[in-house]
């Protein structure tokens, strides 16, 4: 048995949860933490050049820190997200044009084809006076890709992983173009029980895992939301891990919250200093460039129910859009800072 928990942790080429490996190998859970930290102690013990640890409930084989960096040459490239995106349009569109590329992701694509070409990933063949873009044989190894076919590509590309999503992150999973169902693991009812059983992914808000938990046994997407910059980093690892959003609906977010927040920080630059009274307005300040002086203007959460000078909403609608819940936050800071 504990080889088959070491097989699913070298094929995966990631952390996985206790979940995720009782679902691959129809183990109990605790029969799998047993093995997994069985293993743990056995790479340890042997020395090599791989070992096996434990990262917040996850497992992961990875090489050891200690040589991490004498072999990263021969190690993939982690690919940043702009790329990434980039090169998710190609593989859920080819064989594409470089200038219907162009017009999808600006001229910022004609780096990036470049960069991936370099790497292997892509393969831009020349005809007439513009590109044709598909995936190769690299993509297909780099994302351990069974066959790799063009063809066989995209329709991966466009199958859905059951994804599903706690009531905040609704109208994100809208704004995002994904197929999703919403369930609350929190305090869930015999619907919520009944969906979950059939997710492969759920997205939750940081620091509930241990909650989720106690309902759902599948692999967690912790979202921060806080603040414009946490969303971008949440939506690229929903994308991600959910391997399927609409890339066009989720560069369009991401040119929203880019512009929003470089209108927000330029107004910021005549605020007086903030003093926080919790993390979430400290992020939030950081966010948008406001000093913080321990004899600035206080702010607070209103949940917090602080004689604060700046009370800032927090327990908004799940109706409301999430792009606006975090518009209504940097709007009560500004008002407060910018008043004569």
């Amino acid at each position: 048995m504990a080889a088959l928990v070491e097989a699913a942790l070298f094929a995966a080429g990631r952390p996985l949860s206790i979940g995720e490996m009782a679902e691959l190998t129809d183990l109990p859970i605790r029969t799998i933490r047993t093995l997994a930290e069985g293993l743990v102690r056995d790479y340890s013990e042997r020395g090599g050049g791989i070992e096996v640890k434990e990262f917040e409930d996850r497992f992961v084989m990875q090489v050891r820190a200690s040589l991490a960096d004498r072999v990263s040459k021969v190690g993939p490239k982690e690919l940043e997200a702009p790329l990434l995106r980039t090169l998710a349009i190609i593989a859920y569109n080819q064989p594409i044009a470089q200038s219907e590329l162009a017009r999808l992701r600006g001229n910022k694509s004609y780096g990036h084809v470049k960069e991936l070409e370099e790497l292997g990933l892509i393969c831009a063949e020349k005809e007439g006076r513009t590109k044709i873009i598909t995936t190769t044989k690299n993509f297909a190894e780099y994302f351990g890709l069974d066959f790799d076919d063009p063809d066989f590509v995209k329709r991966v590309m466009k199958e859905r992983k059951r994804l599903g999503v706690t009531p905040m992150y609704r109208s994100l999973a809208e704004r995002m173009g994904l197929d999703f169902g919403v369930a609350n693991p929190y305090k869930p009812y015999k619907n919520d029980i009944q969906l979950m059983k059939r997710l492969d992914l759920l997205v939750i808000a940081p620091g509930y895992e241990e909650r989720a938990k106690e309902h759902y046994s599948g692999e967690l997407i912790e979202a921060g939301v806080r603040t414009f910059t946490q969303l971008k980093e949440s939506i690229d690892l929903i994308a991600e891990k959910s391997g399927r959003s609409d890339p066009e609906k989720t560069e369009a977010l991401h040119a929203e919250i880019d512009s929003l927040l470089a209108d927000y920080r330029e107004r910021a630059k005549g605020a007086r200093p903030v003093k926080p009274l919790s993390p979430m307005i400290e992020e939030i300040a950081l966010d948008l460039g406001v000093p913080i002086d321990e004899d600035g203007i206080s702010a607070a959460p209103d949940y917090k129910e602080l004689a604060a000078e700046i009370q800032v909403p927090t327990h908004q609608s799940y109706d409301l859009d999430i792009v606006e819940r975090i518009r209504g936050r940097y709007e009560a800071i500004l008002r407060g800072l910018l008043e004569d």
